[in-house]
């Protein structure tokens, strides 16, 4: 069975091995890793590839969902996915290439996601959060009916430091979205 969302302008699917090259070329913009608690920078093919072969792993075990976001003539212009926090939290995570910010894909695709979590995983509880410089990630929050419940720091690999990022909950204690960010963890030297 394929596991697909389908959205006004656009369609979510897994992730797959040949999505490789189009991820590592999106994700070359500085701007993107930037803004994200796990992906690191420079980013390389390989990086890609590892994400892809991780995504496929935590699909078949089934503990994280992460879905590439495909338009129809672009091909894939980014990434959203959902994590589990606790039993019955799930992490809300995204990203679009530069070339498609500001028109209302990433909302859109997420969305879709949101609704399939809560119609096939069953998940009412959603967490998420955004850096404090990138306040457009906080408008699409918003707009999905997320509310800020406050602030916490923790590290982010392309930028190499910590950073103050206001977390929010859809449905879920304010305090599991404070300290679930405990797995943006600084890598051990």
């Amino acid at each position: 069975m394929t596991i697909q969302i389908e959205t006004e302008r656009l369609r979510l699917r897994p992730p797959r091995t040949e999505d490789a090259p189009r991820v590592a070329e999106l994700m070359s913009d500085k701007h993107i890793p930037w803004n994200l608690g796990r992906a690191p920078w420079p980013y390389e093919l390989a990086d890609a590839e590892g994400w892809i072969e991780r995504g496929i792993a935590s699909w078949a075990d089934g503990t994280d969902y992460p879905f590439a976001i495909i338009h129809e003539e672009e091909g894939l212009i980014g990434s959203c996915g959902v994590v589990p926090v606790t039993d019955d939290v799930f992490e809300l995570g995204y990203w679009i290439g530069k070339p498609y910010w500001g028109q209302g894909y990433v909302t859109e695709a997420s969305a879709g996601l949101l609704k399939w979590a809560k119609t096939s995983l069953g998940i009412q509880q959603f967490v998420s959060g955004h850096i404090n410089d990138n306040p457009g990630s906080g408008r699409v929050l918003r707009k999905l009916g997320f509310e800020p419940v406050g602030e916490a720091t923790h590290y982010v690999p392309a930028r190499d430091c910590d950073v103050e990022a206001t977390r929010y909950v859809l449905g879920a204690p304010a305090e599991i979205a404070i300290e679930s960010v405990t797995h943006y963890a600084r890598p051990e030297t």
